[in-house]
């Protein structure tokens, strides 16, 4: 049986400061709940670590089982009343979790199953705010983190959730974190049903190796990493827990480390870790262990030392998105989105034969339904606006594009002559022309004065499924089901250069504010960012096929929708997911965009769900660019 409570965060962090301490745990184990579903393994993980830090450890350990919120909060309250400062303390949580994208909170046995986000958010506890900032306030010399809770969303699916589960938690100096189970794994309860051992497999492993307060630390976690891996493929499953550290690899809870047997990267993380290492600048030396050992134990802390100065520079980090407004009125799929160049409107495009105009960025309390525009005969597939955000563009399944006065009415122009449903249709950065794919495997260039064809493409050998202009509209992106992504000369529809071409349909593609990537949108399930430099930037984790992906204003990140539950939000530099954009109640999204101030992301779920997601931000830094050689 596969483990419901699936992730492990350990944070470890630890001060340099050398002082008297008392070792402090404070250890939760919650299996039976009142409304949520039960947890088999939590209480006997719980038990064990009990046992361990007791025993082995030599830590005071105040145990709580199956506790409710305000049992939870007074004990917790006395156990704050005991630390003192230099102290080192303990904090272990085992059972549900959830996380509103930017913050982990934690379910006690009471946790109501029907709520509201904010509700939900006043009846758990937060991880970060109410658990770990109030235990560092008491200026511990060391906070030991052990968070186990549930990867999949326990709470009504009428409960939006950002993420599936719990959120990863930021690295800060002296901390280990490990998770147990990497990206888009799911952590193993029990090797099978003859498997009666009392622990997950995860703390089957580091419990033996946290026992010796003379081994180190980081080397327990990594070791214990290895061994889930190893049980996991044992049973044909993947689970390789993820291992962030910024822990001084000599520390263990003695002080008096032994380190047996080290591998070559051990030893060579020590030696560039250690006071006296002078032989190369600081940033270097972290590129050099990353380049020789990209995926070992300390490729994190390497990462994250040059992500931060004086290694790099100062961009924006994508904090949390959380729901903000429904946009209600349409009553079949919503295909198409698009926002409006000064971001005050969001059009959007529906299989219930409509397009509809909605007031988004005018004022926070002013928001809602402009106008609605009928006439198609049959579902709308796509929706653009003109650059000066007096007409739209629809495309529909009637074989027609049409063009419309955002404030409403009778279409200004029809287009007609694409012999199957026209895909997807958009403006010229200049507003005289429209362009049009469709599935009967044209594009085709349109007059807006007059509503002529001026030429068309015939090169795809199957259904367009976008078009788009370019910035400087000197070039046409195509993507097809004939699986190639495709670069034309938007003044006379000759073939510049195809730029991606694969066995499964492209369904989407877009260049940057730039026009320096091309992002691509793939059936396979996958997203990639294409540049002059080579080998595109994956973008990998969707379960069913991707509709479209977008670009943020600053080319920062990219959103993807797909048909898989979920919208998802990704660093454009590296490809790493940052979040989801998720409804439970519905099945998919069917359409991503990003505001043009990149504060706000429009996702249209399955089920005629029209949603806008606020995003907040903070600073963090990113590697600088190599200065180019002097000549």
């Amino acid at each position: 049986m596969f483990r419901t409570i699936c992730l492990l965060l350990i944070s470890v962090c630890l001060s340099l400061a050398a002082a008297a301490q008392t070792n402090r745990a404070f250890i939760v184990g919650v299996g039976e709940y009142a409304e949520l579903t039960d947890l088999q393994k939590t209480v006997g993980d719980a038990t064990g670590y009990s046992s361990v830090f007791a025993d082995d450890l030599d830590f005071d350990v105040t145990p709580l089982i199956n506790p409710d919120t305000d049992t939870f909060l007074e004990a917790f309250d006395a156990f704050l009343q005991t630390i003192e400062p230099g102290d080192r303390v303990a904090f272990i949580f085992s059972g549900h979790g959830w996380s509103d994208g930017g913050q982990n909170y934690l379910a006690l046995s009471d946790a109501p199953y029907h709520s509201s986000l904010l509700g939900l958010r006043k009846r758990t506890i937060s991880l970060s705010e109410e658990i770990l900032d109030e235990i560092r306030a008491r200026q511990p010399e060391m906070v030991f983190a052990v968070i186990d809770a549930c990867r999949d969303n326990p709470f009504d699916t009428g409960t939006r959730s950002m993420t599936k589960g719990m959120a990863r938690t930021g690295i800060t100096s002296d901390t280990l974190v490990v998770y147990a189970a990497g990206a888009n794994q799911m952590a193993l309860d029990r090797l099978g049903p003859e498997d009666d051992a009392p622990y997950s497999v995860f703390t089957r492993s580091l419990l033996p190796k946290l026992k010796d307060p003379n081994f180190p630390l980081s080397f327990a976690v990594g070791e214990a990493s290895e061994e889930v891996a190893e049980l996991a493929a044992s049973v044909e499953h993947t689970q390789k827990p993820a291992v962030y550290s910024d822990v001084d690899p000599r520390f263990c809870f003695s002080g008096d480390c032994q380190f047996g047997e080290m591998d070559q990267e051990e030893k060579d993380w020590i030696y560039i870790s250690s006071a006296g290492y002078v032989q190369m600048d600081v940033c270097s030396k972290y590129s050099e262990h990353l380049e020789k050992y990209p995926d070992g134990k300390f490729a994190a802390v390497a990462e994250r030392n040059l992500s931060n100065p004086p290694c790099a520079m100062a961009r924006l980090k994508l904090k949390s998105a959380s729901w903000y407004a429904d946009l209600q009125g349409h009553t079949d799929e919503i295909y198409g989105l698009d926002y409006s160049p000064s971001g005050r409107f969001l059009a959007s495009a529906s299989a219930d034969k409509t397009a509809r105009i909605w007031v988004v960025g005018m004022s926070p309390s002013e928001f809602g339904e402009l106008s609605v525009l009928e006439g198609h005969t049959e579902p709308l597939l796509s929706v653009q606006f003109s650059p000066d955000e007096e007409y739209v563009v629809t495309a529909s399944q009637d074989d027609t594009a049409r063009i419309w006065r955002a404030t409403g009415g009778e279409p200004v122009r029809i287009l007609r002559g694409h012999t199957g449903d026209v895909s997807f249709a958009d403006f010229s950065p200049d507003g005289e022309r429209v362009v049009t794919a469709s599935y009967d495997g044209t594009v085709r260039v349109w007059e807006v004065a007059t509503g002529e064809e001026a030429f068309r493409i015939e090169t795809h050998s199957s259904a367009v499924r976008s078009v788009h202009y370019s910035p400087l509209g000197n070039r046409l992106l195509t993507a097809s089901n004939d699986g190639t992504v495709r670069l034309f000369n938007s003044s006379n529809g000759e073939l510049v250069r195809t730029i991606e071409s694969g066995p499964v349909p492209a369904t989407y593609a877009e260049s940057d504010a730039t026009a320096d990537r091309v992002l691509v949108a793939s059936a396979d399930g996958t997203a990639r960012i294409w540049s002059a430099t080579g080998d595109p930037i994956e973008l990998e984790g969707h379960d069913g096929p991707l509709w479209n992906a977008a670009f943020s204003p600053d080319g920062e990140m990219v959103v993807t929708s797909a048909d898989d539950l979920s919208a998802r939000l990704w660093d454009a530099r590296n490809g790493a997911m940052l979040a989801k954009i998720q409804d439970l109640g519905a099945f998919g999204a069917n359409w991503a965009v990003f505001s043009p101030d990149g504060q706000m992301v429009a996702a249209a779920m399955k089920g005629a769900h029209l949603q806008l997601w606020k995003l907040t931000f903070e600073t963090e830094f990113a590697p600088e660019e190599p200065a180019d050689p002097a000549p």
